[in-house]
């Protein structure tokens, strides 16, 4: 699902346009993003938690030149999901081969 399929389903649900879904869906989105740009959790019952963590710097290695270089800090959105999404789920198994 996009946001394009989200926007239509907020249509036959609620009877908006397809003009004020899209509108509604990146207002949503927006806010969202601009929680996490401020290092702000946000919780969402029945789906989970979305954050940020702060990753270290580390080296690394370039695999074609074996050179090492610097990764530097990078800020990281995780997502968590809650008890009734990992419910509705359960993960499977893969064949063995």
């Amino acid at each position: 699902m996009n946001k394009v399929d989200l926007a239509k389903k907020l249509c036959q649900r609620f009877g908006f346009t397809q003009r004020e879904a899209s509108m509604i869906v990146d207002h949503i989105m927006n806010t969202l993003a601009g929680e996490l740009e401020l290092d702000r959790r946000i919780e969402l019952r029945g789906l989970g938690t979305f954050g940020t963590r702060q990753r270290r710097p580390s080296l690394g290695r370039v695999v074609k030149t074996g050179q090492t270089v610097h990764v530097p800090a990078l800020r990281r959105v995780y997502f968590r999901p809650g008890r009734e999404l990992k419910e509705i789920s359960p993960p499977k198994a893969l064949p063995e081969t």
